[in-house]
């Protein structure tokens, strides 16, 4: 009889009865030591929802024995300020033994309409659980599915603060297993319950003892004036109206200025004109009284800072050196401000250099004073930031240098790709800004920007930009804004296209072929109908791709540029007879490397189209050749697309030689590669040949 037992140690282990084809682990290389450790320990000043802590831990049980349990996820709802977040954190820490394989943490935008920061949260959770940077996929999908598959039979707890929308949470959600998902409701999540069975757990205002406890609480232990005004704190509580968010503020005043009575404070909440209205009910009247309060309570400087989070044209989320470049001040000073800040609970650090405030806090920053300079002052920081970094990331595109030959170039950040990822959200905030100002700034802030959105698939932002530079460009009657409106429409139907619709890419690049055409713009107009000729061969209209990369080639052979004629090329041989094809991919690759600056990527580009050729030609030797180097190349670059190809090219290569073991070990890693990436038509393709084979 085999016994079902395993002795020893492994990454991974597999229990299963019969498989087909592979198994294959997405595993971190080097798995972290220690379990990740991300939520933060509750406030030592925690106070009341008892009965809220124990609707959780009821919701959180699972019964029966271990198995595929989903996560229990449970949400909780209340007002703005209410303690949501703490109430979390308290659960997640009274309970942390239960949950030994990790504590995640996601803060979210809580801010309807601002676009959360989920994929920067799932890049954290792989690192945390030992991925290195270059083993973490560069999608949102990707990053789920990974997720997902190293949570799977753990026991892990997650609190995602401040999610907007029922699809943020879903990315965050891990795998099967008994592990406990807690979210704090910025945004009406109900539509979860349409896949998910959440539990929804309602946070109460506070009672008034528990909020004459917080106070006590917050003050220090042998001050006497709770004792001595005991009618004036009740006045206090009174005009919170159980907001915790305002308890908390009040007693932070109140701490600062260890002097003052009590009554003072309550004249100060009492004085309707100083209270601002971001909420038409009491409770959030309240709160914003506090907010206002302790805006005024704070030294000149430190309520300049304060104000700029108003000013910030992005998220809540904002760099020390954004700051400082708003404000004009040293950086030294910022923090100092910051720490002020700090102190009186109106900002919180997301980073060691970045600090964020919630929905409600911004909306009164925003409200209390507003200083032109400094908004203005915010855009010129990210624009000046983004644009060299955008270049950075492929210097060698050239169309920023020929649109605008007289831009001046600032330094580019030690790592051009991160510092986009993180102002990612500040940066379309900007761009839309530029557009509803006509400002010109926004179409070389689009060109520059497009290589990161285009690498990492960041497609909505990539929409989003564009679409504010042809906005811009198409109100202006000169033909070099027509040359930047057709390009950012090109870069717009990159979007369209990789997300599948490729009609509506076809749709733009049409129309900046005509535009291009219209005005002389050969570069552009060769360009337009390259891009059109890709989406025509992925629509599976040969005929039509092959009428326009011919004529994309002649055009690139009459502007005579060499990097252009080859990657024209390259195109060509995708879809030419595969003879002809394969003399068009012998040029293209002697060309990228001859050039001034040998271009590698193409180089090995063609070296694939080749060898999928060759294996057309049924030349399996010659085709494995290419096709293993550049597969070689492309995960060296982390070029998960063309690694994927490359598996499904040396599936076919192998189905020619009629080693049909080793066709389904490379079909099975290409589509699952395709799968993770979020590249499902083409993961449906590669496993319809799988399942033939």
């Amino acid at each position: 009889m085999t016994r079902n037992d395993f002795e020893g140690s492994a990454d991974a282990v597999v229990q299963a009865g019969h498989v087909e084809g592979g198994i294959h682990f997405s595993l971190p290389s080097r798995p972290a030591p220690h379990p990740p450790r991300q939520i933060r320990p509750a406030t030592r000043n925690y106070t009341n929802n008892e009965r809220q802590l124990r609707e959780i831990t009821e919701a959180a049980r699972f019964t029966g024995e271990p198995g595929g349990e989903a996560p229990r996820l449970i949400v909780l709802r209340g007002a703005a300020g209410g303690g949501k977040s703490e109430t979390a954190f308290q659960w997640a820490g009274e309970h942390h033994e239960d949950f030994p394989d990790g504590h995640f943490y996601a803060r979210l935008s809580g801010a309807a309409g601002e676009s959360g920061s989920e994929s920067e949260c799932l890049r954290d959770f792989l690192i945390a659980v030992g991925y290195a940077v270059n083993e973490i996929p560069e999608t949102l999908q990707g990053r789920a599915n990974y997720f997902r598959s190293w949570s799977t039979g753990k026991r892990v707890a997650v609190v995602v603060d401040d999610a907007v929308t029922a699809a943020q949470v879903r990315w965050l959600l891990p795998g099967l297993g008994r592990s406990v998902v807690l979210v704090t409701e910025a945004g009406p999540l109900a539509a979860l319950r349409a896949r998910e069975k959440p539990a929804f757990v309602e946070l109460d205002p506070m009672s008034p003892e528990s909020a004459r406890l917080l106070l006590r609480r917050i003050l220090d232990e042998d001050d006497p004036r709770p004792q001595r005004e005991p009618e004036q704190l009740d006045a206090l509580v009174q005009r919170c109206e159980g907001s915790t968010l305002a308890l908390c503020v009040a007693g932070a005043l109140l701490a600062q200025r260890p002097t003052r009575p009590i009554d003072w404070l309550v004249r100060e909440l009492s004085d309707q004109d100083r209270r601002l209205a971001v909420l038409s009910r009491d409770e959030s009247l309240s709160v914003t009284a506090v907010l206002n309060t302790a805006a005024d309570r704070l030294d000149e400087r430190t309520r300049r800072l304060y104000t700029a989070f108003g000013d910030h044209p992005g998220s809540g989320d904002v760099s020390v050196a954004a700051l400082v470049a708003a404000l004009e001040e040293g950086e030294d000073d910022v923090r100092e401000g910051l720490d002020r800040l700090l102190d009186a609970r109106l900002v919180q650090q997301s980073a060691p250099d970045r600090f964020f405030v919630d929905g409600l806090v911004r909306a009164h920053a925003r409200r209390y004073h507003r200083d032109p300079g400094a908004s203005s002052r915010f855009v010129q920081f990210y624009v000046d930031g983004a644009i060299p970094a955008g270049n950075a990331v492929m210097p060698q595109r050239g169309w920023l240098q020929r649109i605008w030959p007289d831009l001046r170039l600032g330094s580019v950040p030690p790592d051009p790709e991160a510092w986009l990822a993180a102002e990612r959200v500040n940066i379309r905030a900007v761009a839309e800004l530029l557009r509803d100002g006509g400002d010109e700034r926004v179409g070389p802030l689009a060109v520059a920007v497009w290589p990161f959105h285009e690498r990492a698939k960041h497609l909505d932002d990539m929409d989003a930009v564009n679409d504010c530079a042809v906005v811009v460009e198409e109100s202006r009657d000169h033909d070099a804004n027509r040359l930047v409106a057709g390009l950012a429409l090109v870069q717009r139907g990159f979007a369209f296209r990789h997300r599948g619709e490729r009609d509506k890419a076809a749709e733009m690049f049409a129309r900046a072929n005509e535009m291009a055409s219209e005005h002389g713009e050969h570069d552009l107009a060769a360009t337009a109908v390259e891009s059109l000729g890709l989406v025509r061969r992925e629509q599976g209209d040969r005929a039509a791709a092959h009428e326009l990369l011919l004529r994309n080639l002649a055009m690139a052979r009459e502007i005579d540029d060499a990097r252009r004629t080859a990657l024209a090329k390259m195109h060509l041989g995708s879809v030419e007879s595969p003879e002809a094809a394969v003399g068009l991919l012998d040029d293209a690759i002697e060309a990228f490397r001859s050039l001034p600056r040998p271009d590698l990527h193409n180089e090995h580009k063609s070296l694939l189209w080749r060898g999928i050729r060759r294996v057309e030609l049924q030349r399996p030797d010659e085709a494995r050749t290419d096709l293993t180097a550049a597969l070689r190349h492309m995960t060296e670059e982390n070029r998960h697309f063309e690694i994927a190809q490359a598996h499904a090219a040396l599936a076919r290569c192998a189905i020619a030689a009629g080693a049909m073991d080793e066709a389904r070990e490379h079909f099975t890693r290409s589509a699952s590669i395709y799968r993770t990436w979020g590249f499902l038509d083409q993961a449906e393709q590669v496993q319809a040949e799988l399942d033939r084979s």
